[in-house]
């Protein structure tokens, strides 16, 4: 008998943490004890060694300087967002223009705290001197980010008004607000910090204005979930707290509302549903002002569910192999890259998960501020995360035998009405055997990849249903639909019938993916030697159309394909067989496909390739049935 998926696999979200009362440490707070630990830790003495030496390296950059002509966009260490390939004109200049806000402010939330921790540490004077130069010319970025930011469309305008603060506004609030959070009180001018004070003091009627006036679309439109709502409310709260929150009450109280609807917004289990690439961005800007709140005794957005259960969900994504459950924007492919998530989540939340993870998935802390900070956490007894869980907000299943890094791993995808920033990649399946990819999806590149929309985000880039021979066009520019695949947003509920330590039997009801389609009904089950996918498929009004599955394989080698005595089509490769059989006649071939999940994002040129195998019946039908079946060996021989 089938169930509904339930949030997580023992049916309930995962017990909450006990609930703290203090107030956690400023970051330098963490620093000095950082300072006098040195004096008895080998490994902290280097780790401090380290930081030192990349201070030294950015100080001896130039600085960042923000830019005003298109012309000069990408100069002075700015960025110039390659999507304004495909725009002219004032449009591109404005655009270009926001967009390097974005990046100048990204890069300042990471040098500028680097930076003040050297001060705090005892760094020689090159790195006050390059710190005070860097917050001097950052102090004219007002406003901290340009209008511009919706113009990334050919022909859009930029409405009266402006279209609103943005990323740049958190980004650029919390690069301030950590910098001066770390140096110690009387580190800079009495000038310099009054500038650095105007400065934040003119974000917060601007911000405070976007919510009064509906500007920006995510207002409109009510959207909670987006990073677009969560930076500029990171940036509301943060200036207000550096300012003072009773000064600037009402507004703090906005800021601290607005976050706690983003909270809410997301599964209570802790499952952000964009992605782990979003999650990293989105959910460390939750994570930022919720601490700030904490450090002042406000602990209402840190002690909520959400963030609570937040690390178990991201550790979830490692899959055996070093390999990341890659569905959405994930932009990571492999276990290590998401090492400043998980050090910052261990540090900001003091949390046992992530803590786990960084010592037991990514061989330890980095040599960064976040590795030097992690170092001074308290001892806390470490527990792994569960093994399987199936989320409902994010509407996943995932799976792992053991958490050896040789372990084998599943995961299934279906769809949530509330899904953002995710593909046509409904009822995908994902295999690690062993450590080593079997079924993989195509991943995602780079925004201005111009196969971005054909190739990757479609079904195309997906082990998913195709209706007709239709292909997607090679455009960047408009969302193809092959198949009559619909715009993203689709219901595709998981039914679970048993997920344990064993494997697992789920169904993923998919009929509500494609138009002219009456029933996709694929049920995935599994345990560590064999998965077994079985498509049960009917067109509506008694339609008929060639019916097409993709299998997208890690691997870039040609498969060998074959008839058994049993009639059955079997394709081998190194270490794994793939069997299939259908209720009508059956044409299996093979392609090479664009890849950016093996080997990480692809560059514009260039492809890497991986091995498609493409399952389609020989003829138009009304129902078909296709039934899967994968074995592998732990030798890839």
């Amino acid at each position: 008998m089938l169930t509904l998926l339930p949030t997580v696999a023992a049916g309930a979200p995962a017990k909450l943490p006990p609930r703290r009362k203090e107030s956690p440490p400023a970051l330098g707070e963490i620093l000095d004890r950082i300072a006098r630990k040195k004096a008895t830790s080998p490994a902290v003495r280097k780790a401090v060694a380290s930081v030192l030496e990349q201070a030294r390296r950015v100080a001896a950059r130039e600085l960042v300087r923000r830019v005003y002509a298109f012309e000069d966009v990408g100069k002075h260490r700015t960025w110039l967002d390659k999507r304004t390939t495909y725009l002219k004109g004032k449009t591109r200049e404005v655009f270009a223009l926001a967009m390097s806000d974005c990046g100048t402010n990204g890069r300042m939330a990471e040098e500028l705290p680097l930076l003040a921790a050297a001060v705090r540490l005892g760094a020689d004077a090159s790195c006050t001197k390059r710190l005070i130069g860097q917050l001097r010319e950052m102090a004219t970025w007002s406003p901290l980010q340009r209008p511009g930011w919706t113009c990334y469309v050919p022909g859009r305008r930029l409405p009266p008004g402006g279209d609103g603060n943005w990323l740049a506004t958190g980004l650029g609030v919390r690069a301030v607000a950590d910098t001066l959070d770390i140096l110690p009180p009387d580190a800079l001018p009495a000038d310099l910090r009054q500038a650095l004070e105007k400065l934040l003091a003119a974000e917060i009627p601007s911000i405070v204005d976007d919510w009064r006036t509906r500007r920006p679309w995510f207002v409109r439109s009510n959207n909670a979930v987006t990073n677009q709502w969560v930076l500029p409310t990171e940036g509301l709260v943060r200036a207000c707290l550096v300012l003072g929150p009773d000064a600037h009450r009402q507004a703090y109280e906005l800021g601290v509302k607005n976050l706690l609807r983003a909270l809410d917004a997301h599964g209570r289990a802790g499952e952000f549903e964009e992605g782990l690439g979003y999650a990293s961005f989105t959910v460390m800007s939750l994570v930022s002002a919720a601490r700030a709140m904490a450090t002042r005794g406000d602990r209402r957005a840190l002690d909520h569910p959400f963030l609570a259960r937040f690390p178990d969900w991201a550790v979830q994504h490692i899959q055996p192999g070093g390999t990341v459950i890659n569905c959405f924007d994930c932009g990571t492919t492999r276990a290590e890259q998401m090492r400043p998530l998980l050090t910052r989540l261990a540090v900001m939340l003091d949390s046992v998960a992530a803590r786990w993870a960084v010592e037991h998935c990514i061989d330890g802390p980095g040599d960064d501020l976040a590795g030097l900070l992690y170092r001074a956490l308290p001892g806390r007894k470490l527990v792994a995360p569960p093994l399987h869980a199936a989320y409902q907000r994010a509407a996943r299943v995932n799976w792992r035998s053991s958490w050896d890094a040789n372990a084998t791993g599943v995961w299934v995808r279906g769809g949530h009405r509330l899904d953002q920033h995710d593909h046509n990649d409904r009822g995908h399946v994902n295999l690690i055997a062993h450590g080593r990819a079997i079924l993989i999806e195509a991943g995602t590149p780079n925004y201005g990849h111009p196969r971005i929309h054909s190739h990757f985000t479609t079904g195309y880039g997906h082990n998913v249903l195709q209706i007709g021979l239709t292909e997607p066009r090679d455009s960047n520019l408009k969302r193809p639909q092959p198949g009559g695949w619909q715009k993203n947003r689709t219901v595709a509920p998981i039914a679970v019938s048993r997920l344990d330590t064993r494997g697992g039997d789920v169904t993923v009801i998919a009929d509500a993916c494609y138009t002219g389609l009456k029933r996709w009904r694929r049920r995935v089950t599994w345990d560590a030697a064999t998965l077994t996918v079985t498509d049960d498929v009917a067109l509506a009004g008694g339609g008929r159309e060639v019916v097409l599955f993709r299998w997208h394989l890690g691997t870039g080698r040609k498969v060998r394909i074959a008839t058994d005595p049993q009639g059955r089509t079997v394709v081998d490769w190194p270490g794994a067989r793939m069997t299939l059989v259908a209720s009508g006649g059956l044409d299996v071939t093979q392609a090479g496909l664009p890849d950016a999940t093996l080997k990480g994002r692809a560059a514009h040129s260039g492809d890497r390739l991986h091995t498609c195998v493409i399952a389609r019946s020989r003829d138009k039908v009304n129902t078909w049935k296709l039934t899967t079946t994968v074995t592998w060996r732990k030798s890839g021989g």
